[in-house]
């Protein structure tokens, strides 16, 4: 079976952002693993990661989470220091792609993908990628684009 990311078409891998985390206690069961719904918040830090770094405020727009696939290769456990690392591909709607590393070792403990679709707030009917948002992605690549180049 394919990785989410190795499958993911128009994904911008060199394009990554990092975030870390640390597993609380809260977010475990009585095992000292990672309860599966708390790497959702995660893939949500992730996210807000890449958006900041792209310049975009989620507070002026109506994003709806229409999918999200998730594959655990390992547990995260109480304690464990975590690199989440977050990608994006722009068609119509907003599509991430997350990595989810042990920070030690970077040994991969989950990928995820979630798709976001925009909401016209007077309609409540689901549009396409504002220009505005669309735009400010574009800069933010070609900017890193010429970063990694300059760089090289």
């Amino acid at each position: 079976m394919p990785r989410l990311v190795q499958s993911a078409p128009n994904i911008m891998r060199d394009l990554s952002v990092e975030v870390s985390a640390r597993v609380r206690w809260g977010e475990c069961d009585l095992q000292g693993h990672a309860y599966y719904a708390s790497y959702i918040p995660w893939f949500d830090l992730g996210r807000e990661k890449f958006a900041l770094d792209v310049g975009v405020d989620y507070r002026k727009y109506q994003i709806a989470t229409t999918d999200l696939q998730v594959r655990y290769h390992d547990a995260a456990k109480y304690l464990d220091e975590l690199v989440i690392k977050t990608w994006a591909a722009v068609p119509r709607t907003l599509t991430y792609y997350y990595e989810i590393y042990r920070k030690p070792g970077r040994r991969l403990i989950a990928e995820a993908r979630t798709v976001h679709a925009f909401v016209d707030p007077g309609r409540g009917a689901l549009t396409s990628i504002p220009d505005e948002m669309h735009e400010q992605f574009v800069r933010f690549v070609e900017e890193r684009r010429k970063q990694t180049r300059a760089s090289s």
